[in-house]
Order: C-alpha cells, then sequence, then structure tokens
C-alpha cells in the first residue's frame, strides 16, 4: 500500500495559498505539493525513554515545487496550540531539495509497498534533528529518514525502524545532557 499523504485542514491550506500569493506573487502557482505535520521530541524527554508515540504537534510544512522547478518550503503553526494557522516562513535550497529527494525516496521504499504509513516531519532541537517521520498504521515499526543531523550515527542516507532511531537518538541525547549547561545564554 503506498505512503499516505496527511491533507491540510481546508483552513490551514487557504492560509498558505494566501500567504504564498502574497509573498511569490499571484501568478506563482504550485506544482508538486506535500503537507507534513511537523512532530516534535524534547531533549529530556528523548534521554528519559520517550518513543515516537510520545512526539507532540507543532505545526505543519508544505513543501511545493513552482511550475519553473523552484522548490520551496513553507511553515505554518499549529491550529490546536495557537488557533488559526499562521504562515511563518519560506525556504529554499539546499535543504528544501535534500527534503524533497527524501519524501520522493521514502515513497519507493520496498516497507512502504508492504505496510501502510503517514509521512510526516520528525524535530528534535536537542540533538539539531530533523527527518521524515513513517507513521506505521499497522503492525511494522513507524520509519525514520535522517534529513538534518549534526551526529553521524544518524546518516542522512539512512532508512531506520523506530527502535534504531531511537537507540541512537537517546545516546545523542544523553550525551548533550552530559555537557548542558544551565547558563539561560547557552545553546
Amino acid at each position: 500500500m503506498p505512503l499516505r499523504d496527511i491533507p491540510p485542514a481546508p483552513d490551514v491550506l487557504s492560509v498558505y495559498q494566501q500567504s504564498l500569493g502574497d509573498y511569490l506573487g499571484p501568478n506563482w502557482s504550485k506544482g508538486e505539493l506535500f503537507h507534513l505535520p511537523v512532530g516534535t521530541l524534547g531533549l529530556e524527554q528523548l534521554a528519559k525513554g520517550a518513543t515516537l508515540a510520545d512526539v507532540a504537534p507543532a505545526g505543519c510544512r508544505f513543501f511545493a515545487i513552482g511550475p519553473d522547478g523552484t522548490e520551496i518550503s513553507c511553515e505554518m503553526t499549529d491550529t490546536e496550540r495557537y488557533g488559526q494557522a499562521r504562515f511563518r516562513n519560506v525556504v529554499h535550497g539546499d535543504l528544501v531539495q535534500t527534503t524533497f529527494q527524501r519524501i520522493q525516496e521514502s515513497h519507493g521504499l520496498s516497507q512502504v509497498q508492504e505496510g501502510e504509513f503517514e509521512l510526516r516531519l520528525l524535530n528534535i532541537p536537542g540533538i539539531y534533528f530533523e527527518g521524515l517521520h513513517l507513521v506505521s498504521k499497522g503492525p511494522t515499526s513507524d520509519l525514520v529518514l535522517p534529513v538534518v543531523c549534526m551526529d553521524p550515527s544518524l546518516e542522512k542516507s539512512g532508512v531506520l525502524t523506530a527502535e534504531a532511531f531511537l537507540k541512537k537518538a537517546r545516546r545523542i541525547a544523553a550525551a548533550r545532557l552530559k555537557v548542558a549547561s544551565s547558563d539561560p545564554l547557552s545553546s
């Protein structure tokens, strides 16, 4: 069964389309479009054993390819937390291109063809991680495809089961907590 893209709520899509038109002009129209709900995990939460079931909603991102081939990403706030969706930014460049490549790769994975998954984005700021989160809707494990990570143990070309990802991510989180500073100006 193919990977299921989660359609945006009509009001979120409307805010996105209007804001994108304001930013790029009325003649820019989307070509290919992906809507990815964004979830996040905290550093301490992860180090203490959180699973991907503990991911908290944090908004959504649209990834679009315009008719001229321009690839962009637009971030939107979480309507459950902040009421009406708000357009936050437009990004283009290498990171957007890499994310598109990973999205296209995820649709062709053999695990995805044999199971049922939803496409989401996972953000773990405490370990400098962002990646695709393929949420299993069946008996198989969730999958994680890293896109951005400072730690080389989470290869940006890898496809990890939830268990393999969490084992590595928890190790990174524990190491970060050991060197964390209580200074509010520290990263």
